[in-house]
């Protein structure tokens, strides 16, 4: 059976019950090319930090696309938009069940390079995407207490030297050979069966049933590997926690996965350097420049910055020497790269505090020249109300200060409005993250299979 829009509504019994008796879910959005605008490949760099990657991926789920209509086409259009928007937020409410039964049942859930979707379905079905990385990891744990990247584990040891490639159709064809052993599927009643013969790749519940097909592949090979051998090897089996809560970094050098239970790898990159250049230059100017150096491997930023990695760490310095009188370009350390952008970042930071003290400053004596008339006028009795009102309006919540309301206009980012229609679903989010995080401390782990080696393998520090 295909559960689609129309007959959902009628079959939410039986998606529950498939929840019910489920060992693992794997899921699969197939949300690649939901969003206009750039692609993942141009908005990111092979030198990346996770905050980084993060924050380019978060800004895609808000890119639009606006153009030019006259009014008859606008007003069509915002009826189209707006009945879509109906369609889409009773759909929405109708499946965020799902997504909270999946995420009451604590079991596994499974994909395949799977940050996007599960982003993606954080941000439709639970809360908005908050700008923190740490607080987008916390609110993932709580959703998905346990989720595992196919495309990291068939990247790490024991498979990453027997599978060539880690593409999800490649590595279902693989995982049917030798050293593997494919799960024989029967279909249950009513639910004709995906044939992996004719593919339907990019289709989700295909990707996902293959994705699901791969998982059950490679921990029962991890099976082989205990004494006495163990064929099948349980979604709750202690073999593949190290593959817990570790989603695939796609296109990163040197930081594979993105850590949901911890700080993320923080590799030197004492061979890496920031060059920046004219607009005009290509990448032939770059290795041009680059050519005394050997081997060197180039991740654009921009069109005039680029990150450079040489083969020999005891190079950059001399290569840094090269761009001291150079009129045209400038090289430094990736350290140095880091180590501005996080003074110009305190800068800003700092920039921000002192303007607003600066407004509240001249906000406080403006009201002090307002007060000293009014007590001119009026006498003592008004001073003792606006000493009151002084007290409380030096509240950080500024908003509770009663008529100075319309000064603070004045001053409002013009993205409050959104901030603000997101505020209470995104604070919602935070205290369902904590409330989780302590109930994660009070439960121990549940079905490990007793007497399994936890550390068998390990998903590596350094790749």
């Amino acid at each position: 059976m295909e559960i689609i829009r129309s007959n959902f509504k009628s079959n939410l019994h039986k998606v529950y019950q498939a929840i019910e008796e489920a060992d693992f879910f794997a899921i699969d959005g197939e949300f690649s090319g939901i969003s206009d605008g750039p692609s993942v490949t141009a908005l990111t760099n092979g030198f990346d930090t996770p905050e980084e990657r993060y924050q380019k991926l978060k800004k895609k789920e808000r890119y639009i696309v606006i153009s030019k209509v006259d009014e008859e086409e606008r007003k069509r259009r915002e009826q189209q938009r707006l009945a879509k928007e109906q369609e889409e937020l009773n759909d929405a409410v109708g499946f965020s069940r799902v997504i909270h039964a999946i995420a009451n049942s604590g079991k596994l859930v499974i994909g395949h390079n799977m940050l996007l979707d599960v982003m993606h379905t954080v941000h439709q079905f639970y809360c908005p995407l908050p700008a923190d990385l740490n607080e987008f990891k916390e609110m993932t744990s709580c959703v998905f207490p346990r989720l595992l990247d196919t495309k990291l584990m068939a990247s790490t040891q024991p498979f990453k030297d027997i599978i060539n490639n880690t593409s999800l159709a490649e590595l279902e064809k693989r995982l049917k050979e030798t050293p593997f052993s494919p799960p024989k599927v029967e279909s249950a009643e009513g639910f004709p069966s995906y044939d992996t013969a004719s593919e339907q790749l990019h289709e989700a519940g295909y990707d996902a049933y293959i994705t699901g097909l791969c998982f059950i592949s490679m921990a029962n090979y991890l099976g082989s590997f205990l004494s006495p051998p163990k064929i099948h090897v349980s979604a709750r089996s202690k073999l593949i926690e190290p593959f817990f809560n570790k989603l695939f970094l796609m296109r990163v050098m040197d930081i594979p996965y993105l850590n949901l239970e911890g700080p993320d790898l923080q590799p030197k990159r004492d061979h890496v350097l920031h060059v920046t250049f004219p607009k005009e230059w290509k990448t032939s100017d770059l290795y041009q420049l680059f050519s005394a150096f050997g081997n060197i491997q180039i991740s654009w930023i921009d069109d005039t910055s680029a990150f450079v990695s040489l083969s020999q760490p005891e190079q950059v310095q001399i290569a840094v020497n090269t761009s001291r009188y150079a009129e045209s370009y400038r090289i430094q350390t990736y350290a140095e790269y880091v180590g501005k952008k996080q003074e110009e970042k305190h800068i800003k930071r700092k920039w921000t505090e002192d303007s607003w003290k600066e407004v509240e400053r001249k906000r406080l004596n403006t009201q002090g020249l307002s007060y000293t008339l009014q007590n001119h006028c009026y006498g003592n009795h008004s001073l003792t109300a606006t000493s009151t009102a002084v007290k409380r309006n030096l509240s950080p919540f500024q908003g509770e200060g009663g008529s100075e309301d319309s000064v603070l206009g004045e001053i409002s980012d013009p993205e409050q409005e959104q901030s603000d229609s997101c505020a209470e679903s995104l604070s919602e989010g935070r205290k369902k993250a904590k409330k989780c995080k302590r109930m994660k401390k009070e439960l121990s782990p549940a079905g490990s299979v007793s007497g399994s080696p936890a550390n068998l393998f390990e998903v590596p520090d350094t790749w």
